[in-house]
């Protein structure tokens, strides 16, 4: 049986689908980029990298001043989608059980509303808190999105079509891919809280193998689920190795709660206040859509 989404993060991702609401409202006049953004920042979604901020600030001792960053790592993420739907990258027709943006709007709509929504986000946190904290969260996000980031691992995972990878590299591929920017979510929400550096640090920790752990079940729900249930196509992951093609179906169901038993583990030096975080590492252990 699926692990529902914990019903005790329902206000915080309420409280994020309003702000990037009202983000995208400050963004422009409505003309069809602004449209594209929306439909792909404002689709049904668990919000699970803009609700790690908000976890991690409080785990830390204050959320208070968390939710610009959570908007700002909700907004990247929208993009990423956007760019690795494209006929040139995964070629996925549907996202989310909807047609994917660049079906929904055109191709070279998608791909500007996609560097719209990267460019809000930076955006967005220069607006939001004094220019040093600014300019370390922009540092954290700019840094998971770049050339050790998710762009390498997209770029890496595209070579990798029709080739035989090891485990190494494909671990490789998908911490940039998926594990950095949960790791600097986390590390996001730790600074809005002034958290000190051993904190980060444990953080940074359980959001690593939280990330992977999340990616080794997308994989399994490619294989095991269907289209309407993931919000996904079958597409060219066919044609590319995953963690399944490692281990198989059980192997990596039990990698995955492995992984986030690791990440519970980092959290030992917060006691009881990280048990919303623990909720959410057992929700991607347990994940089945």
């Amino acid at each position: 049986m699926s692990a529902p989404f914990p019903s005790a993060f329902a206000g915080a991702q309420d409280e994020i689908t309003r702000a990037l609401d009202a983000a995208l409202a400050g963004a422009g006049q409505g003309d069809r980029v602004l449209a594209a953004m929306r439909y792909t920042l404002l689709a049904p979604s668990k919000r699970v990298r803009a609700v790690l901020v908000r976890l991690a600030a409080d785990v830390c001792g204050d959320g208070s001043r968390a939710l610009a960053a959570a908007v700002a790592v909700e907004c990247i993420h929208a993009s990423s989608l956007i760019l690795d739907d494209l006929p040139c990258m995964d070629d996925a027709p549907l996202r989310r059980g909807r047609p994917s943006a660049h079906v929904a709007h055109g191709e070279a709509v998608a791909v500007l509303a996609a560097f719209g929504l990267l460019n809000m986000a930076y955006g967005h946190l220069a607006r939001a808190y004094p220019p040093a904290i600014a300019a370390k969260i922009t540092t954290l996000y700019s840094d998971a999105v770049g050339l050790d980031g998710l762009i390498a691992g997209q770029a890496e995972d595209v070579l990798a079509t029709d080739a035989v990878i090891d485990f190494t590299t494909l671990e490789r591929i998908h911490r940039r891919k998926t594990g950095v920017l949960f790791s600097a979510a986390a590390q996001a929400g730790a600074v809005t809280a002034g958290a000190n550096d051993a904190a980060i640090a444990s953080l940074t920790a359980y959001a690593k193998n939280l990330g992977l752990a999340f990616q080794i079940v997308d994989d399994l729900l490619d294989v095991v689920g269907t289209p309407e249930e993931t919000g996904k196509a079958v597409r060219a992951d066919a044609r590319k190795t995953t963690f399944v093609s490692f281990s198989g179906i059980d192997g990596a169901r039990d990698l995955a709660a492995e992984l986030c038993a690791t990440a519970e583990r980092a959290l030992e030096p917060f006691g009881a206040r990280a048990n919303a975080l623990r909720e959410l590492a057992r929700f991607v252990a347990g994940r089945r859509q």
